[in-house]
């Protein structure tokens, strides 16, 4: 991970805070997952390769945001309520005061202790140290894990957590009956299920349809308590996709709930 997106999405990060504390908090709606990325990547643009678009379709930098944000939800400083949107806490707003540089929110989040400022006149020691703080900060909330190379002797629970918590199971429900002989719209089916690939952490997909018009959702956890539609919205609009015919692979992102379909791929 370059450092320019580490430095980007320290900012990000702060701006998250930010944009949460300038809600009024005796609003009745709290603002959307959505709005608050939106602004704080408007507010820091992504660059360089941040804007390259990842297999899920997010672009790299927008994904690195989300993933961090789980620090916030770690430290207490945010409330992500998927229905009801995100909202400041206390200890989030205090953050905001105690901790005016983002390196030093980055440090803070992850347990390490904030490097004194140096005086206005000379050059600060703690610079180096900063940015090291910043990158272990960060490294764990961006960076896709690795699955280790096979060792002699070596066990299946030796493979590396996700980076970020992932839903037990994740089903493709839709319109299928005619094309695949199953139930339509059955979030708990297996016939469907995606299977999560620790390389990229993204959930795949592959089925053969014959040329078609099909509307589907994803289903979480074998229910329609957490299900992800049109633009990625919990409870949204059916997904509706023309298909020529032949194999597809459905990918899913967790961190952004995204969708989307490509031509067979290996998974």
């Amino acid at each position: 991970m370059g450092s320019d997106t580490v430095e980007n999405t320290a900012l990000r990060l702060r701006a998250v805070l930010e944009i949460l504390a300038a809600e009024e908090p005796s609003a009745a709606g709290k603002i959307s997952r959505g709005k608050v990325l939106g602004a704080a990547l408007d507010r820091v643009p992504l660059t360089g390769s941040e804007a390259e678009t990842l297999a899920s379709g997010t672009a790299r930098g927008e994904r690195a945001l989300v993933n961090a944000t789980t620090k916030l939800v770690k430290a207490g400083w945010i409330l992500k309520e998927a229905r009801s949107g995100w909202s400041i806490t206390n200890a989030g707003r205090q953050a905001l005061k105690d901790f005016p540089e983002p390196a030093h929110l980055a440090a803070a989040l992850n347990g390490k202790p904030v490097p004194a400022a140096a005086a206005p006149d000379q050059a600060s020691p703690a610079e180096e140290v900063v940015e090291d703080v910043v990158e272990e900060a960060l490294r764990d909330a961006v960076s896709v894990p690795e699955v280790p190379a096979e060792q002699h002797g070596a066990h299946p629970e030796s493979v590396p957590e996700p980076s970020f918590p992932q839903p037990e199971s994740v089903v493709l429900a839709g319109g299928f009956r005619s094309a695949l002989g199953i139930t339509d719209w059955d979030p708990a089916g297996t016939d469907l299920r995606f299977a999560f690939d620790r390389h990229d952490e993204l959930w795949k997909l592959t089925v053969e349809l014959p040329e078609g018009t099909y509307e589907y959702k994803v289903a979480l956890n074998g229910s329609w308590d957490e299900n992800y539609g049109h633009d990625a919205h919990r409870d949204g609009g059916n997904i509706e996709m023309q298909h020529a015919g032949g194999p597809l692979t459905f990918l899913y992102d967790h961190a952004t709930h995204s969708v989307i379909t490509k031509p067979e791929v290996s998974a």
